[in-house]
């Protein structure tokens, strides 16, 4: 059966499409089994902030793309225009690609690979996984580091946080005269935290709704810790606001903006929303004094990291395309295996009962010239027979006479 793929990333769907088809880690088990229940499909979902991938095996794949539409109220009509879809070997490279961090918005960024080792540990725990796909993405990872080892596609990355750090500068000049706020205490908050850390602003703090884990981590970058709801009257002393949190609705809204702008006299203020489902309602970009970033504009900044790597990604494109053509050699080999079982058995049987025959000739007094010939013809004769039937019963049949030849090496003779 054929292993499939039905996604939509930062290159096919804008932010507004995304946010809707983000399955969080805590419901990522119950989708997948609603999935399988629905499709009966084997399948593996790969979501993040920046896509949504379904890899499956489905004798009908429009069963996929009907219950994808379904489970987010969404008319196929409009869904399958943010879509794409590939099969097999081209499934392979695409799952290198993203997993090598080729198809990131930010090229040679590591934090998808984890996400894709985590998916594939959910969906085998889940039961919905299946063997070929467990194999299948156990062979992307060995690829994946392949390409991380072998070229340069990972040095000097340019990183959300970095990206963030260069539009700070832009509007305030010197990081050392700002306040700094990071709303949420998960990888992407932490690892932000501590890159701004690096440049020594004036303060940081830590907004989160469990306290002690803020608290964590704002001992790692010297900062303090708030709880969520204290953002309301704690915002406006705050120069740059970065939040990703899980929300599935936005926790920074307009109301609170303009309360703190006006507090700031209007001071400028910068946000950046990391998150999708988004954490910052839309509607605030409106305001003045407000410089309101998403992911989806960071990849601008982005582009130069893009330049200065092209050899490191012409060379693991390279790898992948290699890897690819080998992964499904291989299994063509192994699912022949049966065949190539049967066809042995078959053709051992039959010499087992010829040798037989021409030993009891031999027995009662045969001549050993004659019995052998006569082993040779007859082993011929019924080695033969399954072909010839073939090609006598089917005519003309090109095909069939180009495998037959193709099976037995039969090079025909120049005139």
């Amino acid at each position: 059966m054929d292993l499939n793929l039905v996604g939509l990333n930062h290159k096919t769907a804008p932010i507004e499409i995304r946010e809707k088809f983000v399955f969080s880690h805590d419901m990522l088990s119950h989708v997948l089994k609603d999935l399988r229940l629905k499709t009966g499909a084997k399948a593996l979902i790969l979501s993040t902030c920046n896509r949504t991938e379904i890899y499956f095996q489905s004798k009908d794949p429009k069963e996929i793309y009907q219950w994808l539409s379904s489970f987010n109220d969404i008319k196929f009509s409009e869904l399958k225009k943010y879509l794409y879809t590939l099969s097999n070997q081209d499934c392979y490279v695409h799952a290198c690609k993203v997993a090598s961090g080729l198809d990131s918005m930010l090229i040679g960024e590591t934090q998808i690979f984890g996400q894709m080792k985590q998916a594939s540990q959910v969906a085998n725990l889940s039961g919905v996984q299946g063997k070929f796909i467990n194999t299948f993405f156990q062979d992307i990872f060995k690829t994946a580091k392949k390409v991380r080892t072998e070229t340069q596609i990972g040095s000097s990355p340019t990183t959300i946080a970095s990206c963030a750090l260069s539009i700070a500068k832009k509007i305030f000049g010197e990081i050392n005269q700002t306040q700094v706020m990071f709303v949420g205490a998960g990888e992407i908050s932490e690892m932000c935290a501590k890159y701004f850390q690096k440049h020594h602003p004036k303060k940081i703090s830590i907004a989160n709704r469990s306290f002690e884990k803020g608290e964590a981590l704002a001992k790692k970058v010297n900062g303090e810790a708030c709880l969520i709801g204290e953002i309301y009257d704690q915002l406006h002393n705050y120069d740059i606001l970065i939040s990703s949190t899980a929300s599935q609705l936005p926790i920074i809204g307009l109301g609170m903006i303009e309360q703190a702008l006006s507090k700031r006299k209007h001071r400028p203020i910068m946000l950046v929303d990391l998150a999708i489902p988004r954490d910052i309602e839309s509607e605030v970009s409106k305001l003045d004094d407000v410089f309101l970033y998403t992911l989806d504009d960071l990849v601008k900044i982005a582009q130069q990291g893009v330049i200065n790597r092209q050899d490191a990604t012409k060379k693991a494109n390279q790898i992948i395309e290699y890897q690819a053509k080998d992964f499904y050699h291989k299994s063509k080999q192994i699912k022949n295996i049966p065949t190539i079982k049967l066809l042995r058995d078959q053709f051992e049987n039959i010499a087992l009962i010829e040798a037989k025959k021409a030993r009891n000739s031999i027995k009662i007094g045969s001549p050993s010239e004659e019995v052998i010939d006569k082993l040779i013809s007859n082993l011929t004769k019924k080695f033969l027979h399954g072909p010839t039937t073939a090609i006598r019963d089917n005519g003309q049949d090109t095909e069939i006479d180009s495998l037959i030849k193709k099976i037995y090496n039969i090079k025909e003779e120049k005139k």
